[in-house]
């Protein structure tokens, strides 16, 4: 208990139903024997305990009777935000609708002088306990005294407003307040000088609930706001200020200012005193030049406008500040963010529209709602086609898909040029993306009809999507029962099998497939590759190497000739730092690149009018990169 309660002491501890727990019993009498700390805010002053059994058992004298169908209807709003939060298992739902009945607590301890029975369970604790704080945390001295003076003025005025009428009971309300305003810490240091930091935080929270009392008892009605407006030299602040009296007298509404943060001098929008008298408003709309530059949403307080008013002698000074504008969860992204299109000379006009195109994916919190701005920009040569610049984000939605077409002229230069695409709310951007593309082009034809296992990235996919092929996804089922004579090529993804548990029995197709004159692509693989999946020896192995370690046995090798020449010295460029790569052991097999243990690289193997052909490279991500030769190779292998 000491430990549970060493930084701050409640007054009253609920116990839940412990039964006969000897850890509970401990726990309960720990709480009772816990001695009062001297330098703590509040001490326990009531423990009470969930006794079991029916409520009629009950002493009434002696328990708390709590009505659960009552307090769930009471609090249930409450509780189904609150709960969540601290515990994410919790299903509150279940919990509402089981607590219907009544339960007792009896107590167990109190510090209290009363034998008055409890009617609920901060009955008998006083309600203005400042002075009685300020007597035991304060040490003895002129201190303690003016400090109790002002405490007892405070308590006094409050506690009399009660039985004043009118004008009285306002006056009564103000003067305890302006008693506390002289308690409340200022600077850097605690007005009671106790160093207490718990008493300083108890009195802020006092003063905010007295100048909400106080503003009440004066009848003050005060709103201020803040709002950006164009003008042809550009935009202004404008700040309206509405003041509102229905109390019992006047209030002086001294100033009103524009505390600037990048200015230390505060500007004087309201310098003359002004009487409003009971019963009267006063509104004023000021207009601010600003330089758009120093408008900056997201800084907190980036505009600050005082307004400060007298009820008597007793200043109320209210504040409006730009809010504090936090960009909500929302991500924009191009998907994939990489793009090649052919060159230009070769496009069809009548398929620019179908084949090219963005596809952005806008992604936010599934209850966000509102209308956000969409601004591409694209490199020289590059036109957008129709879009919506306005996007209407829809809740109950996590993702929302964007297609964008686009169309390249001849402007469009060699090279990785970079498209952007950003999200903006209210004219502040909230998030951006920037994508690559580049002019290459695999040269795969129509006729060839692809076969693909996804890798676990999905980046296959993606890149098939950018060529002009036919492609379409294998199912788990299609590997034993579809017709694999529909396919030209299969590409086998990096990381496929995980998802293809059929493709140990999927062997003999695969071999009757290669044998007449398919071809199967087999991408780089980890060291969960199983043995006797295809028919050939295929071991895994894994080799970090460096340019020099890359090895070309065959020279000329047609699948780096045919439809592109690669330039092997440009393709291994991606090896000038070391990389870790799947050199498989391949049996049987032409090695076209191969390590110094003489593991696969890339590797063809035949089988009667077809063959594997083995790509340890990490094509797929050289051609994410928009790598050219990467790209080449690629094509070469499809069409192999």
């Amino acid at each position: 208990a000491s430990m549970m309660f060493s930084e701050r002491r409640p007054d009253i501890v609920i116990l839940g139903d412990c039964g006969g727990d000897g850890l509970c019993e401990q726990v309960r009498q720990s709480l009772i024997d816990l001695p009062p700390a001297p330098g703590a805010l509040f001490n326990i002053a009531k423990i009470y305990e969930e006794a079991p059994g029916s409520v009629e058992s009950a002493d009434p004298a002696g328990a708390v009777v709590l009505n659960g169908r009552e307090m769930t209807h009471r609090y249930h709003e409450r509780m189904q935000l609150e709960i969540p939060l601290i515990f994410d298992w919790f299903r509150t739902d279940d919990f509402i609708r089981d607590s219907h009945g009544l339960s007792r607590y009896r107590l167990l301890h109190s510090t209290l002088s009363t034998d008055e029975p409890d009617i609920d369970f901060v009955s008998g604790l006083p309600g203005l306990r400042l002075a009685d704080f300020a007597e035991s945390l304060l040490s003895d001295g002129p201190r303690k005294t003016t400090y109790l003076r002002q405490a007892a003025k405070y308590i006094s005025g409050f506690a009399a407003a009660g039985s004043f009428p009118g004008r009285d009971r306002a006056d009564s309300i103000v003067a305890g307040y302006k008693a506390l305003r002289t308690l409340m810490p200022t600077g850097g240091g605690s007005a009671s000088g106790s160093g207490s930091t718990l008493l300083d935080d108890y009195i802020a929270g006092l003063a905010v609930r007295a100048e909400r009392a106080t503003l009440d008892a004066v009848g003050l009605s005060w709103d201020g706001r803040i709002s950006l407006r164009d003008s042809p030299h550009g935009p202004r602040v404008k700040f309206r200020v509405m003041v509102s009296v229905d109390g019992p007298r006047e209030v002086e509404l001294t100033s009103v200012t524009f505390d600037p943060y990048w200015d230390t001098i505060p500007v004087v929008l309201e310098g003359d005193p002004r009487i409003i008298e009971p019963h009267q408003s006063f509104v004023r709309e000021y207009l601010i030049d600003v330089d758009p530059e120093l408008l900056e949403p997201q800084r907190p307080e980036s505009l600050l406008f005082t307004t400060e008013l007298n009820y008597g002698v007793v200043p109320l000074v209210r504040t409006c500040r730009l809010p504090v504008w936090q960009a909500p969860d929302l991500h924009i992204e191009f998907e994939p963010d990489y793009t090649f299109v052919p060159p230009v000379a070769h496009l069809e006009v009548d398929r620019i529209v179908s084949s090219m195109a963005w596809l952005v994916e806008v992604t936010k919190p599934r209850d966000y709602s509102g209308e956000v701005q969409l601004k591409l920009e694209t490199p020289r040569g590059v036109f957008a086609g129709a879009y919506q610049s306005q996007l209407a984000l829809e809740g109950g939605r996590v993702r929302q898909m964007l297609r964008i077409p686009f169309t390249v002229s001849n402007l469009f230069e060699q090279g990785i040029h970079h498209p952007n695409i950003s999200l903006a709310l209210d004219g502040n951007t909230v998030t951006a993306d920037t994508a690559r593309m580049r002019i290459a082009n695999t040269r795969i034809t129509d006729t060839l009809t692809i076969g693909f296992l996804p890798d676990s990235t999905g980046q296959l996919e993606d890149i098939l999507s950018l060529t002009e092929a036919r492609y379409r996804p294998l199912t788990d089922r299609s590997l034993l029962v579809s017709d694999l004579e529909a396919y030209d090529v299969i590409i086998i993804g990096s990381g496929a099998l995980r998802n293809y548990p059929s493709f140990k029995m999927a062997r003999d197709r695969l071999e009757e497939f290669m044998r007449w004159g398919g071809s199967v692509v087999l991408m780089g693989q980890g060291y969960d590759w199983p043995e006797g999946v295809l028919p050939f020896s295929v071991s895994p192995a894994f080799e970090v190497v460096g340019r020099e370690d890359i090895a070309n046995p065959i020279d000329g090798a047609r699948i780096l000739s045919q439809p592109f020449k690669i330039d092997v010295s440009k393709l291994l460029s991606a090896f000038n730092t070391n990389r870790q790569v799947a050199a498989f052991i391949i049996a049987p097999a032409q090695r076209v690149f191969e390590t110094p243990s003489q593991g696969s690289l890339l590797s063809v193997s035949r089988l009667g009018e077809g063959q594997l052909i083995y790509c340890g490279l990490p094509l797929v991500d050289m051609v994410a990169t928009l790598e050219l030769q990467a790209i080449h190779l690629f094509g070469n292998i499809l069409n192999y």
